[in-house]
């Protein structure tokens, strides 16, 4: 067991000191990843709050993570604050272990504050030693111009992220930090094409219908280029960093996106460079076992672990909630469901 003293924030600038406890539970770390299916309206709703909390809480607490990694959160204006604040999820981790843990949300591109839907949120048990919103920071946002516009661009489009990665350096009480990126990457379903809708479901043509799916699909790859380049500038400056990505993917196991940020030797034919690659944990489960999504009765995994060899070689048991998992399309019209159609997936790890 590892303490180190850390500094908590007080009201008027005053601070607390507590000893945290970074290696526990025997040196086990309990990594988890939770898509809460867009928690939180946006204004305060307190009906609503309740219902979800209700079906929520109860998954965050068999969780039982050392680190939660949240997908899906979003903040609420609250009178009178500078920013959107996370009203909803306070409330959520109230009363549970979670409210006590250090927490990192991404922000919006100025840096000022959370935005309104679909927000990353780290919850840590161990210190957070900076986290920051990758947009672009890595890869050039591509240039397209699409032929389907109406009326049409003069120039190509720059085509930037919807959201961004959240990446986080932690101490877990190691001689080397954990590099975490949390991940919600772009669904692959048609993007917006001026004026290429006749309403919300109904394209203009299939012409546009094909340029709006190409550009969700270009966002979605580019997303995950800009996470493997995160990747590869943590390897340039340590070949043995400890790395995880984790989270709603939108991909299963051998689209283009998971591919490019695994590398395996295979396909980048350098295998003196094997050490980058990523491993997705989650595919060692049985496919039974691993689902995260079920659609139209379908299972799939979207929802991924992905760790870097140093932090591969501590994995001791992946499991994904996934018992009571119901179906987005035959569910999805339900209004009295407050849960998440996604399972949550956690891996332990052997610290010690």
């Amino acid at each position: 067991m590892i303490a180190s003293l850390s500094l908590s924030p007080l009201a008027g600038g005053r601070y607390a000191a507590r000893i945290k406890i970074l290696i526990t539970r025997g040196g086990f770390m309990k990594l988890a990843t939770f898509n809460l299916e867009s928690f939180g309206s946006d204004k305060i709703n307190e009906d609503i709050l309740t219902r979800r909390i209700a079906a929520l809480r109860p998954k965050l607490l068999e969780l039982d993570a050392d680190i939660l990694c949240l997908q899906e959160v979003n903040a609420q204006k609250i009178k009178g604050a500078p920013s959107r604040q996370f009203h909803d999820l306070d409330h959520l981790i109230q009363g549970t272990p979670y409210q006590d843990y250090h927490r990192a949300g991404s922000l919006r591109p100025s840096g000022k504050g959370p935005g309104d839907r679909h927000n990353l949120v780290v919850l840590s048990r161990y210190p957070v030693l900076s986290a920051e919103s990758l947009y672009h920071r890595h890869a050039e946002p591509p240039l397209w111009r699409p032929n389907s516009a109406d009326p049409a661009y003069d120039e190509p489009q720059t085509i930037s992220f919807d959201r961004p990665v959240l990446k986080l350096e932690i101490d877990i009480g190691a001689p080397r930090p954990l590099h975490l990126f949390n991940v919600h990457l772009r669904a692959p379903i048609a993007a917006q094409i001026r004026g290429g809708k006749i309403s919300g479901n109904s394209w203009a043509s299939v012409s546009a219908w094909a340029e709006g799916y190409h550009l969700a699909v270009l966002k979605q790859t580019a997303q995950a280029l800009e996470l493997r380049l995160a990747a590869e500038a943590l390897f340039d400056a340590d070949n043995e960093a400890q790395i995880i990505m984790t989270g709603d993917f939108n991909a299963t196991g051998e689209t283009r996106a998971l591919r490019l940020l695994r590398a395996d030797p295979h396909d980048t034919g350098v295998p003196h460079l094997a050490g980058r690659q990523l491993f997705q944990l989650d595919a060692s489960l049985p496919l039974d076992q691993r689902k995260t999504v079920l659609h139209k009765g379908r299972a799939q995994t979207l929802d991924h672990v992905l760790a870097s060899q140093s932090m591969t070689d501590r994995v001791r048991h992946i499991e994904v909630f996934n018992s009571t998992l119901p179906d987005e399309v035959f569910e999805g019209n339900n209004p009295n469901y407050a849960g998440s159609y996604h399972a949550a997936m956690r891996v332990d790890f052997d610290l010690s």
